[in-house]
């Protein structure tokens, strides 16, 4: 009956203590466990020690859980658990290092870690974003034997999420393919894998992610939808994004809101369905509160689309119903004119819009220097640039691209040097887009050692984004301007080791056949487009990419005047139907004449002055 009483008595001290430590009262705490100490002393166990340090260290007192650490090793001797207890504290109080040095203390009495003794320092230091730590400490979990946890996990997604340097960033990802990393263990972990790798543009890390969606347990939540229907855009699963959409619509415990029908209008923009996604928006605008974010991703859609007349409607409408316009929705109709050199019309919207109140920003301007770029005019682009920055606009890396990319097309390539030494000067951020157009500029001034020299500097900078598909495009097509086929062939398999590269894509490809066709190398022509076969061949759920038909048709005429067409022409005709690509039975059939179309010069097959 004694030891009863006195079991009750332990317990009632042990919730005193812990209803303290809640309470964030270590004192109250620390006095309940004196008192217990002279009650019932011979009952204070290790277990009684490690909850009154646990009370010391969530409240981030660690003077206080050190000094009762202390008495614990006096009288009973400290265990994992202590040590665990002290970590947690340090790392509550944002102090790593001493965090560390209990770990090292740890092992140095003889003690083998536990998950619970990385899982504190792993999440401060992933927090914090000290990239350095997350490996030191993941490093040490591997010499223990100790895999990751959900928790874990998540949490270094959302490091590689946020890392300030891409190179960390997507160093972080490749945690991803260790065999202890379960991508689909709960719901918190899959979301974060999919956000870091749509940010990083892992294409292959994203595909392997919505791959493993159908073997996982947990229900999805409108998040969940929202990120599986941005990864399937960027990996080209537009029919998947339409099963996705229609499941979650059918789902009665989801409200679909502005920002999950923004996705999906975005997914189906990107996949250049615009006229599903205007469809869609019609079916669904009385159903979701729609501002004007959504009818200016149609308006931009229909730019790239180079409809804007269509954009135009879309406005038209927009004003009947009462929308409330926007400087982005203007902006973006400006650009959709601008995108087409229709100046005038895109000046009198910008009139329209000042009426209305509203002031151009950096885009506004970007988009009507563009325009005028199109139009040859540079120096209406340039009157713009001085104008904006009389205004007080600060250019960015959109506006200065922008004028660069005029320069390139009107061949002003002494302005253009002047623009990137500015550049350089005013520490603007230079992106793929930089890298590209600054590419295309040393090729047409047949400068082919400058444009790899601009390449190389951007692959070596640990703090560049890595190199888009974009960028292989532009750097094949100026080794085939510049008559340098072996030169494309070598870069075309460099650039299939280039950090996260997202290519070689369908552009790629389409200047490799082409281009090597033209320089007489028909058979290393056919061996690239027998790779293209494989390697843009679409899955069940992928949207087909298509080699372009022009580069297509300079390949089988070079075939049929080294008259390969019998031995090679044949079975690459039937490859490439297998494989899905659109085929012209008039290449095997017709006599060559001279096509301009089919045998440009300067290697362009349509990219290369976008």
């Amino acid at each position: 009956e004694r030891c009863a009483d006195s079991g009750g008595c332990v317990r009632n001290h042990m919730w005193l203590i812990r209803a303290a430590s809640k309470e964030g009262d270590v004192a109250r705490a620390l006095g309940a466990f004196e008192q217990l100490k002279q009650e019932l002393p011979h009952l204070v166990d290790p277990i009684a020690y490690n909850i009154v340090i646990d009370a010391c260290a969530c409240n981030r007192d660690m003077a206080a859980a050190e000094r009762v650490a202390e008495e614990m090793r006096a009288a009973h001797g400290v265990n994992v658990v202590t040590y665990n207890t002290l970590i947690k504290g340090y790392c509550l109080s944002g102090d790593l290092a001493m965090g560390k040095r209990i770990l090292h203390r740890l092992e140095a009495e003889g003690f083998t870690p536990d998950a619970a003794s990385f899982c504190c320092i792993l999440s401060l230091a992933a927090k914090s974003l000290n990239v350095k730590e997350v490996w030191n400490t993941i490093a040490g979990m591997d010499r223990h034997g100790v895999p990751l946890d959900s928790f874990s996990a998540s949490l270094l997604m959302q490091a590689a999420r946020k890392a300030p340097k891409p190179k960390d960033g997507n160093g972080l990802l490749t945690l991803m393919d260790r065999t202890d990393f379960c991508i689909v263990d709960d719901q918190v972990i899959f979301n974060s894998v999919l956000d870091a790798c749509i940010y990083r543009r892992d294409r292959r890390r994203l595909s392997r992610a919505v791959n493993a969606y159908s073997s996982a347990t947990f229900t999805p939540s409108g998040r969940t939808y929202g990120l599986l229907i941005q990864a399937c855009a960027m990996l080209h699963r537009s029919q998947r994004c339409w099963e996705l959409w229609e499941e979650l619509t059918a789902r009665g415990d989801i409200k679909v809101n502005e920002a999950l029908f923004g996705l999906m209008i975005d997914a189906l923009v990107e996949s250049r369905q615009v006229a599903a996604a205007y469809d869609l928006f019609q079916q669904w605008r009385t159903k979701v509160d729609c501002d004007a974010v959504i009818p200016c991703t149609l308006i931009k859609g229909f730019a790239k689309m180079d409809e804007p007349d269509k954009a135009m409607a879309v406005y038209e409408e927009m004003k009947a119903a009462g929308a409330k316009m926007n400087v982005v929705a203007y902006t973006a109709l400006i650009n959709a004119n601008c995108r087409r050199g229709f100046t005038k019309r895109a000046e009198a919207l910008l009139e329209e819009a000042q009426a209305s109140g509203f002031k151009p920003n950096a885009v506004t301007y970007a988009s009507l220097i563009r325009g005028h770029c199109l139009c040859g005019d540079l120096h209406a682009a340039l009157s713009i640039f001085h104008t904006m920055s009389e205004k007080g606009f600060q250019a960015d890396n959109v506006i200065y691209n922008t004028l660069l990319d005029g320069c390139v097309q009107n061949s002003n390539f002494q302005l253009a040097d002047e623009l990137l030494e500015l550049m350089k000067e005013r520490q603007v951020t230079k992106s793929n887009y930089t890298l590209s157009t600054t590419v295309k500029m040393w090729s047409r001034r047949g400068d082919l050692d400058k444009a790899f020299e601009a390449l190389n500097a951007t692959l070596s900078d640990d703090t560049s984004p890595p190199v888009d598909a974009q960028v292989g495009a532009c750097i094949v097509g100026a080794c085939m301007h510049n008559r340098a086929p072996d030169r494309a062939l070598k870069v075309f398999e460099e650039m299939k080791r280039w950090p996260n590269f997202d290519g070689p894509d369908v552009n790629t490809y389409s200047s490799m056949i082409g281009g090597l066709a033209r320089h007489g190398q028909a058979r290393q022509s056919v061996r690239i487009a027998e790779e293209a076969c494989e390697a843009l061949r679409a899955s069940p759920e992928e949207d087909q990419r298509c080699i372009a038909a022009t580069s297509l048709t300079q390949m089988f005429k070079a075939l049929r005047h080294e008259r390969l067409q019998q031995e090679v022409g044949y079975p690459l005709f039937q490859k490439l139907k297998a494989a899905g690509q659109p085929v012209d039975s008039k290449w095997l059939n017709r006599p060559w004449g001279r096509d301009k179309a089919a045998w440009n010069d300067d290697g362009q097959d349509g990219w290369w002055g976008e």
